[in-house]
């Protein structure tokens, strides 16, 4: 059964959190030597408002703490570079363990390069290495647009919603619909004004099902503006 691709304004909702970091709990507990916190978890901890001592940090809030330095240790040593916390989610009914970060040397690119890490039964997963191919159908994207325009004043940024596909196994930018993303489209309006919008969106969803690529697909038309700046 063909797959249907259907373009549509998506909002894209980042959500950092140190997990159960209420400021109004009290309950604390004593501070043992191996509950001692680093300079690391105590930057943390200072530019979320929090104490930075041990013992004046509830139960719930030292387990976070302690939680995402091993995940972020975890990022560290798996890649050999340094990661920057952005955010963390604990672990509910309803919701995996989740640290978010980006590397140091690409910076945060406005949510672009930020990095998932998620915690299971074997220990921490992470989605950094999808990088590298959800690059190339950006780029693919970028230059289809490039020659349906006849023009540099549209581009296109990516953001991975699932990944199970690696570089090597797209052959012919066959994607297999085993990639999935969010991606923002900056057009200028002399190329793409209102009236034009429509028929470009139908070539770009026909791009999209020709190499099976899935996804979600927002297209902004943008008035005195240079997109390659």
């Amino acid at each position: 059964m063909k797959k249907l691709i259907t373009l549509f304004v998506a909002t894209i909702m980042a959500v950092i959190c140190l997990g159960s970091c209420g400021k109004t709990a009290t309950q604390t507990k004593p501070t043992t030597q191996t509950e001692l916190l680093n300079d690391w978890q105590k930057e943390v901890l200072a530019a979320e408002g929090l104490p930075t001592e041990a013992d004046e940090l509830t139960d719930s809030q030292l387990k976070s703490i302690q939680r995402i330095y091993e995940m972020i240790t975890y990022l560290n040593e798996k890649y050999n570079e340094e990661f920057i916390y952005a955010g963390y989610l604990e672990p509910a009914a309803n919701q995996t363990e989740t640290l978010y970060a980006y590397p140091r040397l690409l910076g945060n690119d406005y949510g672009r390069n930020t990095v998932t890490v998620k915690a299971d039964k074997d220990g921490f997963t992470d989605d950094y290495s999808d990088r590298s191919i959800v690059d190339y159908a950006e780029e693919m994207a970028n230059d289809f647009m490039k020659d349906y325009f006849d023009s540099d004043q549209v581009i296109a940024f990516f953001k991975v919603n699932a990944c199970d596909i690696k570089k090597n196994e797209v052959v012919d930018g066959d994607f297999q619909w085993k990639l999935g993303v969010s991606d923002i489209i900056f057009v200028n309006e002399d190329i793409c004004n209102a009236d034009q919008v429509e028929e470009f969106a139908v070539n770009y969803a026909k791009w999209l099902y020709e190499h099976k690529l899935d996804g979600r697909h927002r297209i902004n038309i943008v008035k005195d503006m240079d997109v390659t700046q």
